[in-house]
């Protein structure tokens, strides 16, 4: 008797495809920029004053788009070829950021001139990063979206925080305006990568999702009516509602500690300049390794064990920083964290790309992050005025937000974790049956 080897699994060995490739290649330049961006700016800031408040006013700076614009960059993306919007977003990101290059160069340099830039810079976010998200599902099958969500996951990590975060501290304790140069450099070529996916895809069959979307478009629905279809989609589904007030509760508890994270490394850690972004990239570390083991981990202990304790993991290691302030403990559990946010965000992710049609998902998208990110500005406020009194309150207070919003929500996570699994199974049933 001859026994065959086992056959390998098809999920994990199908091709994702050339589109995905350039699509993971353009989300993995933008990731770049965000990375050099997110390292230089605080450093910039910090050579233009100590103050913890004026410092978290970058983090303000950050997210306060995703309150004013998101809305409205939802609406455009269910509207337009979003490919296409993603290419001119990353273009005048990049002619955003040339601008203040020169502004640095030239010793012009204010902190309003920061936050105006990193305000216009995360407009374009607002519809970079969704575009992307939204995107895969159009690229790649839909039993493959766990492995897909997995490598843009990885690399957005290993692209922003463990390659360009120690680049940019190297490069700024060169001269200060080289890595906000290499950030527009990124963000051009995201956008040159961007527009060849659209070639791309045009030589394949429109799915039919897409064609729904594109009916949608152009339907003559007025922009408030479309904006209110979005949040009316997402506050009448009761697991994306609460799970919208989850997001908002870690993303206030998280920004708290990161508003200050470049004066707390540099003073209460004693890291130098030149040393912040590798400090920086051991959350990159922790969740690279997350990236890798994430699906494993949801196969072996369950994809709601993962969710709640990467999220309750979170505010855990962001205390942990505040109560231990030396530089070996602080950089293990802020790898830790790294770790525990990738898991969790992977786990989570396909309840939104399965759950939402693909006609309302950059409305929905954009009114999930309106609430979420939209409040973050909150958190930041609450790091800069605790920072006033010590650096390391920041931290133990985001941290405990963080798990306390875990254990009120946690009915919520459990349900978004069956959900999950059930698409999933549902997903792989339907490609078994069209074979």
């Amino acid at each position: 008797m001859v026994t065959r080897p086992p056959a390998s699994d098809p999920v994990r060995t199908a091709p994702l495809g050339g589109a995905f490739r350039r699509l993971w290649a353009a989300g993995t330049l933008t990731n770049l920029g965000d990375g050099m961006l997110a390292t230089a700016l605080p450093l910039v800031a910090a050579t233009l004053t100590q103050d913890p408040l004026a410092v978290a006013g970058l983090v303000a700076a950050r997210f306060l788009p995703w309150l004013l614009v998101a809305p409205l960059a939802g609406v455009l993306l269910d509207r337009v070829d979003r490919l296409r919007a993603m290419a001119v977003s990353n273009g005048i990101a990049a002619a955003t950021v040339a601008l203040l290059a020169l502004a640095i160069a030239s010793g012009n340099a204010t902190m309003g001139l920061l936050y105006g830039a990193l305000f216009l810079v995360i407009c374009c976010e607002t519809v970079t990063d969704p575009a992307t998200r939204i995107t895969v599902t159009r690229v790649v099958p839909g039993r493959l979206l766990d492995r897909a969500n997995s490598r843009l996951e990885g690399s957005r990590l290993i692209a922003q925080d463990c390659v360009a975060k120690p680049v940019a501290g190297v490069l700024f304790a060169v001269a200060a305006v080289l890595p906000v140069a290499g950030v527009a450099l990124s963000y051009a070529l995201c956008g040159i990568l961007a527009a060849t996916v659209v070639v791309l895809l045009r030589r394949a069959p429109v799915p039919e999702a897409a064609t729904e979307a594109a009916e949608d478009a152009g339907d003559g629905q007025g922009v408030l009516r479309s904006l209110r279809e979005g949040i009316a989609f997402l506050l009448g589904n009761p697991v994306l509602r609460r799970l919208v007030l989850t997001n908002a509760g870690m993303m206030i508890g998280m920004q708290t500690g990161s508003a200050v994270m470049v004066l707390y490394v540099q003073g209460e850690l004693g890291v130098g300049p030149a040393l912040y972004g590798v400090f920086m990239a051991t959350v990159a570390v922790g969740g690279v390794v997350g990236s890798v083991f994430a699906s494993r981990l949801v196969g072996a202990v369950g994809r709601r064990f993962v969710m709640a304790g990467g999220y309750a993991g979170m505010g855990v290691c962001s205390a942990l920083m505040g109560l231990f302030p030396q530089v070996w403990i602080a950089g293990a559990a802020w790898g830790l964290l790294g770790f525990c946010m990738t898991t969790s965000n992977i786990a989570g992710s396909l309840l939104f790309q399965t759950a939402v049609p693909d006609r309302l998902r950059g409305r929905v998208s954009a009114a999930f992050r309106t609430i979420g990110w939209g409040l973050a500005p909150l958190g930041a406020l609450l790091g800069g005025f605790l920072g006033r009194i010590d650096l390391t309150l920041p931290f133990l207070v985001g941290g405990l937000l963080v798990v306390v919003t875990t254990v009120v929500f946690r009915k919520a996570i459990a349900e978004c974790a069956r959900l999950s699994d059930e698409a999933l199974a549902r997903l792989g049933a339907d490609a078994v049956g069209n074979r």
